[in-house]
């Protein structure tokens, strides 16, 4: 048996543990959801045993789409062993899965991961009593560091189908399960409560707090976009000079050399400027990704997913969704593709729909471009796109919560939360260099293409080169064909238009094409106001290609994508107008601001107290005290 399987609960290091094994670099993180989809490699120093990286799950009785995808995969190949990773620092909440893995009769042999944390806290696991109890061999690892871990594999090749004890074989309701194990546990392990748990308590008091949990995350997150811009902005303005003055020399001397003036044009103004301004978002990004790195690997993103769990509630979103839209905030693709871990259908559909509202990457390195050249590098701007996003979300999401009806039953949100650990440097490093290898690769090749065809679109018309002359180009009979739908936002002229149309290929080239398009984008914007209701729709707009195919995977409908699209632009566009009509009132009158404001909060109360009184006051619904009355 050639084909070693690596399953155990979420975030219990299986995806570090086959990075170790393989060599490659998946996707690690302290919290759940990192990993949605069977991965497969070759083991390094044996290239004929291949691992597979299974979705984490708890138990074996199928709910979500990510437990589906491990029964199906045990089910259709049964020429395979069984590595079940456990978690040691939470033995209880491992060893459910454990026994029912040992019930399938595969080969099989447990691994306890974590060692070195449990060494390090002086925790005692008296693996014998458990390997007894059991019937499965288990062998202590640690992941990270690599302990034991080709041991494992040596182990594995050579494991049987688990000895039936009475332990296992008595085990047959999962209610029954918990209050076994709990009882074999405290037998086993000594000194369980360590340093980090005691840490993890004192910290989560203000970081999961009603009163404290969302004035730190937003403080967090202002000084992680201050600290974006600030360093960000001045490395990549070094850059951006850098690469204008090179191409300024450069036109100079193919300009001696006679060289036509449409290829200077496209080699030193579309090529040159295109890569510099590439480059130049890369250190906000590097930024950005080094603080969200930090947040992942410490186990504070699960802490975000309960802080808003029972504020999602409200619009028929559960927590596990907060997950989807945290990883949509580092790449809308890969919060699509988490989609599948949720249970219920119509939830499924509405993060689909609602996910490409966060502010990824992209738009973050757009936004930190905007806050620079408008409004002097203040951070706050890129903390008030996240509360917009937010905004919208419960907004629109209440929307969708009333249009897509299900039958589903509500579930409990059962989700680990992990101990805050210190970031491993090397797992932040690693999550860098992805990132920025990525938006090099994939996305500064898309850009410069945009920028390649944009030079084309803008110097060309139906005269041929028209010499800078943009008033006959192909480029301002596009944005001047579709202009009028935007101005009413307050940009209502071919270039924001232009730059809009060129961020369905890559959201970052919203910027490049600003940039290339106008030297004086005064002109194309009004006002500060406009420039907010610009990056409003931006925000909000539907997402890139990419993430637009990935979502028309999840939804397996056109119908489906064609409604999103509407749904997202219509969204957009409201919210834009919305911040447009906010200028208009505040230049009328501050007293009319506060008398509207008031009387909004006057008209809430009134249709809530007028709420109370209509329900019924035996069953609290609004049944009129008929028929129809639950209590009757």
């Amino acid at each position: 048996m050639n084909k070693i399987c690596l399953i155990g609960n979420p975030n219990c290091g299986k995806t570090t543990l086959f990075n170790k094994l393989t060599g490659l670099r998946q996707k690690t993180g302290n919290w759940t959801g990192v990993t949605t989809c069977k991965t497969e490699g070759q083991f390094v120093n044996d290239k004929s045993i291949t691992i597979v990286d299974l979705p984490g799950i708890y138990s074996l009785n199928a709910i979500s789409k990510d437990e589906k995808v491990v029964i199906d995969y045990l089910k259709n190949n049964n020429n395979l062993v069984i590595v079940n990773i456990i978690d040691g620092t939470n033995l209880k909440r491992n060893l459910l899965l454990t026994i029912q893995l040992a019930k399938l009769g595969l080969p099989m042999i447990c691994a306890i991961n974590f060692f070195d944390v449990l060494q390090k806290n002086k925790i005692i696991i008296d693996i014998v009593k458990l390997q007894n109890a059991l019937g499965v061999k288990i062998l202590p690892i640690s992941a990270s560091k690599g302990t034991n871990v080709n041991k494992l594999i040596a182990d594995s090749l050579m494991a049987s189908s688990p000895v039936m004890g009475n332990f296992v074989a008595d085990t047959l309701e999962e209610k029954l399960v918990y209050k076994k194990v709990s009882k074999l546990v405290d037998g086993i392990i000594t000194n369980k409560i360590t340093k980090a748990e005691k840490t993890t308590s004192l910290l989560d008091n203000f970081f999961m707090s009603k009163v404290t949990g969302i004035p730190i995350l937003l403080i967090i997150l202002f000084c992680i976009y201050y600290l974006s811009n600030k360093i960000g902005n001045v490395v990549g303005e070094n850059i951006l000079n850098f690469f204008n003055m090179f191409s300024k020399t450069t036109e100079k001397n193919l300009a001696s050399l006679n060289f036509p003036k449409w290829f200077i044009d496209l080699f030193c103004k579309s090529i040159f400027n295109g890569l510099g301004n590439v480059l130049s978002f890369v250190p906000n990004i590097l930024v950005l990704f080094f603080f969200m790195g930090i947040i992942e690997e410490s186990g504070y993103a699960t802490r975000i997913t309960y802080l808003f769990d029972r504020l999602f509630k409200t619009i028929g979103l559960g927590g596990k969704s907060v997950i989807t839209l945290i990883l949509s905030c580092g790449c809308t693709v890969t919060g699509l593709m988490s989609t599948r871990t949720l249970m219920s259908e119509k939830e499924r559909k509405m993060t689909i729909f609602l996910a490409p509202f966060m502010p990824c990457g992209a738009k973050t390195a757009v936004f930190a471009w905007f806050s620079y050249v408008f409004f002097n590098g203040n951070a706050l701007i890129s903390v008030l796109m996240y509360l917009i996003s937010i905004i919208a979300l419960f907004v629109f999401g209440f929307v969708l919560n009333k249009l897509f009806k299900s039958n589903w039953e509500d579930l409990p949100f059962v989700m680990e939360l992990p101990t805050l650990r210190i970031p491993s440097v090397k797992s932040v490093l690693v999550l860098l260099w992805e990132k920025s290898k990525d938006f090099l690769v994939k996305t500064g090749s898309i850009i410069l293409a945009v920028n390649v065809l944009l030079w084309f679109l803008i110097n060309f018309g139906f005269n041929g080169y028209n010499n800078s002359n943009f008033q006959n180009s192909f480029l301002f009979y596009i944005g001047s064909c579709f202009k009028f739908i935007f101005a009413p936002l307050g940009f209502g002229n071919w270039q924001a238009t232009v730059a809009i149309l060129s961020g369905i290929f890559a959201k970052e080239s919203v910027a490049q094409s600003l940039m290339y398009i106008s030297s004086d984008l005064s002109f194309v914007f009004a006002s500060r106001c406009s420039v907010l209701a610009f990056m409003t729709f931006v925000l909000l707009s539907p997402p890139c290609l990419a993430s637009i195919l990935v979502a028309k995977r999840e939804l397996s409908s056109l119908k489906e994508i064609v409604i999103m699209l509407l749904f997202q632009f219509v969204c957009a566009y409201l919210m834009a107008l919305f911040i447009k009509f906010l200028e208009l009132v505040i230049s009328l009158n501050f007293i009319l601001i506060l008398s509207s404001i008031s009387a909004i909060i006057i008209l809430i109360l009134s249709i809530k107290y007028l709420s109370e009184i209509a329900k019924c006051s035996q069953c609290k619904k609004y049944c009129s005290g008929g028929f129809l009355c639950r209590k009757k």
